[in-house]
């Protein structure tokens, strides 16, 4: 058996290692050689003993690689012929509004003979035709709604009047111009407010009704409601009485009851008329007292005239000197 070079290194560090311990401990010479020897037997030894058997993996021969089997390339089908139409006025259920058209259109021939030249144009004019009969319902506020509607309508192949092509529509756009757009939300916004208004209008009409025919009809009518609101002010509901029957022949268009300054002053009596008075009322006490039968005879004409003699109280109410 070989010895490995490993191998050799170790025994020559392991004899070195020995002879400077001797060295240091102070050991013989004789004794560290003793001591190498003893140790480089017991390695050799070690190193005589057989190595363990290592199971040998036997190679396996390489899978044959799986046969790939391509699939059959699908056949290519072309499309029908379609040609694209954009911004297409269409009338609609209102006269001052129009949507704009747009989709792609596509066909297929009929009739093999055909001798058209354009057949593409006899598809986009029997499908325009088609739209415009579906439009002209619609409302243009149900702009979403007519859009799927036209769509789903289109989508169907139908022939032209000749039956020479048979026509469809794809990716299919219904919309208003930006103005008509504009305008319909400026149109929405004025019908709105106007409904606001007449709204608030009749609100006031009833309020109004309400106050003139049930609050204020009458002075009562007027000062329970007012107490109704302030409850428990009742001497304050006294104050307000006169104001109250005010305010209730005034909303029963009735002339309002007021003394004021000018007519109190103007019931007073003239100075003219206090002399008058005074001079008759002198005559009167300078008259001898009258029998019954005078009295009966004075009393009569004073009856039918409705007169009244001013007494002396009264003038010194008035008119003082």
């Amino acid at each position: 058996m070989k010895l490995h070079r490993n191998s050799l290194l170790t025994a020559a560090a392991i004899v070195l290692v020995l002879y400077v311990v001797s060295l240091v401990i102070g050991l013989p010479a004789w004794a560290a050689v003793v001591l190498t020897v003893v140790l480089l037997v017991l390695l050799a030894v070690v190193w005589k003993q057989p190595d363990e058997p290592r199971p040998v993996v036997a190679k396996q021969a390489p899978a044959p690689a799986p046969s790939v089997v391509l699939p059959d390339p699908e056949p290519v089908f072309s499309g029908p012929p379609s040609r694209t139409v954009s911004d297409v006025r269409l009338p609609s259920a209102s006269p001052d509004f129009q949507f704009s058209f747009s989709a792609v259109v596509q066909w297929s021939t009929v009739l093999s003979g055909s001798r058209h030249a354009d057949l593409g144009a006899v598809a986009v004019d029997a499908l325009l035709e088609r739209a415009r009969s579906l439009t002209a319902r619609q409302q243009v506020t149900e702009e979403s709604l007519n859009q799927h509607r036209l769509a789903a309508i289109l989508g169907e192949p139908a022939l032209d009047e000749k039956g020479q092509v048979r026509s469809w529509a794809t990716e299919v756009r219904l919309r208003l111009p930006d103005a008509d757009q504009k305008h319909l939300q400026h149109l929405a916004a004025l019908h709105r407010r106007e409904q606001t208004t007449l709204l608030e209008r009749r609100m006031e009409q009833d309020k109004r009704a309400y106050l003139k025919d049930d609050v204020f009809a009458t002075p009562g009518s007027a000062a329970v409601w007012w107490l109704v609101n302030h409850p428990g002010e009742v001497e304050t509901a006294l104050g307000l009485l006169d104001t109250l029957a005010e305010l209730s022949a005034a909303a029963n268009d009735l002339p309002v009851r007021r003394n004021t300054a000018e007519e109190v002053e103007r019931q007073r009596p003239t100075r003219a008329e206090l002399a008058f008075s005074t001079a008759v009322e002198e005559l009167t006490d300078a008259r001898p007292e009258p029998t019954e039968a005078d009295e009966t005879s004075e009393s009569e004409p004073a009856s039918q005239t409705g007169q009244r003699p001013v007494p002396r109280k009264y003038r010194e109410q008035f008119f003082t000197e």
